[in-house]
């Protein structure tokens, strides 16, 4: 079978730990990482929820503002353009 090389640059201590977990779980970090992506081909995308840990105080507010009602609504995208001052004929 022939393989190829993927080469990837991540921090030091994250080598480090990685290495040491695959090392526990008795695999290399080459064989972890072909796990990796057998599981993310098998799953079709990536096998675990990808998230922000806590979102920023403007987005908080942003949400906070859209759940009880405080938000502009626009008739149309041509309104909206125009209240925000786009000329669609200049874009």
């Amino acid at each position: 079978m022939k393989t190829d090389l993927i080469s990837t640059r991540i921090e030091h201590n994250l080598k480090i730990e990685f290495t040491k977990i695959c090392d526990e779980l008795g695999l290399s970090p080459s064989q972890a990482i072909k796990l990796f992506a057998k599981a993310v081909i098998n799953y079709g995308g990536i096998p675990f929820e990808l998230k922000v840990k806590d979102s920023n105080a403007t987005t908080l507010k942003a949400m906070q503002d859209v759940n009880e009602g405080r938000v502009h609504k626009a008739n149309s995208t041509k309104d909206l353009f125009k209240e925000l001052g786009i000329n669609l004929k200049d874009a």
